[in-house]
């Protein structure tokens, strides 16, 4: 099998590009294959570590073990209405979707599919992936890539800070500081995330920073903002202070709706920034 680099593979490392092309290959298998000389760049052997370029030739002298090529989901015409409608930001490279709540990222835990998969059939390319996840529940912004080169750019980004996420979040009960930090230390533990005072085994050093936005009676709307993204950070701090989030099931009373929404991202390096207004439904809330 012949394979000619094209831009989607550009600067990726040979060993990442072979495990995405054989998926039913053992590892170590294709390990061998570059060892030995059996797979060959630019009809010569090569370390695992290579970067491909575009317009390298990758031959593979063995058969079998070929990733399958994947079948899209089918989607109704109101499925693509809902994809199109959510299009906040779209270039030739990324896409800014914004997600309603209940809507899932990807398939699993019993969905056949979630907007990932919709998003990699609405483009025809399984290169298609989300960058950031967002709870089930929680809406707003979520970033897409549309190859697997802006993936990796954009991964970086997010890995080395250089990505800005905000969100508006509902607490219950009337918050007096103007502005607060919480640095804690968040652990997973089975089906919840805990929080701890102090470092243990396991856990990670989580940042959040808060700035008081509106009050009501019972109520107070936050703007929240991550310095670390770790798993149902906000949920779990802000359920820890007495004020959890209007909605959430897990970490507070429950509700039809959690009042959790990503409405800032910038991305510095490509341009862009995306702001959206605070949603109605948190004003008729609070």
């Amino acid at each position: 099998m012949e394979y000619i680099i094209d831009s989607s593979f550009s600067d990726v490392r040979l060993d990442r590009f072979l495990r995405k092309k054989y998926e039913n290959t053992p590892l170590t298998e294709i390990f061998k294959g570059i060892r030995t000389g059996k797979i060959k760049v630019n009809g010569k052997k090569s370390k695992e570590n290579y970067r491909l370029k575009t317009d390298d030739v990758v031959k593979v002298l063995f058969s079998g073990g070929e990733t399958e090529k994947k079948e899209f989901i089918k989607m109704t015409s109101e499925e693509i209405e809902i994809l199109k409608a959510g299009i906040v930001y779209e270039d030739e490279k990324v896409v800014i979707f914004n997600k309603q709540p209940n809507m899932v990222m990807h398939k699993g835990s019993g969905h056949d599919y979630g907007i990932s998969e919709m998003f990699k059939s609405y483009y025809k390319t399984d290169e298609f992936n989300f960058v950031n996840r967002i709870d089930k529940s929680t809406s707003g912004l979520v970033i897409g890539a549309k190859t697997l080169n802006v993936t990796r750019e954009l991964a970086e980004e997010l890995r080395d800070g250089n990505t800005e996420k905000k969100y508006y979040i509902l607490v219950d009960g009337v918050v007096k500081e103007k502005k607060f930090t919480l640095k804690t230390y968040l652990k997973k533990e089975e089906t919840k995330v805990i929080e701890l005072d102090s470092y243990e085994k396991g856990a990670k050093e989580s940042i959040s920073y808060f700035k008081v936005l509106k009050v009501g009676d019972k109520r107070t709307i936050l703007e929240g903002r991550l310095e670390t993204g770790r798993t149902h950070q906000l949920r779990v701090q802000l359920s820890n202070m007495k004020h959890p989030i209007v909605g959430d099931g897990k970490y507070g009373k429950g509700g039809k709706q959690m009042f959790l929404y990503s409405y800032y991202c910038e991305i510095p390096k490509y341009g862009i920034k995306i702001e959206l207004p605070l949603p109605e439904s948190f004003e008729k809330n609070i």
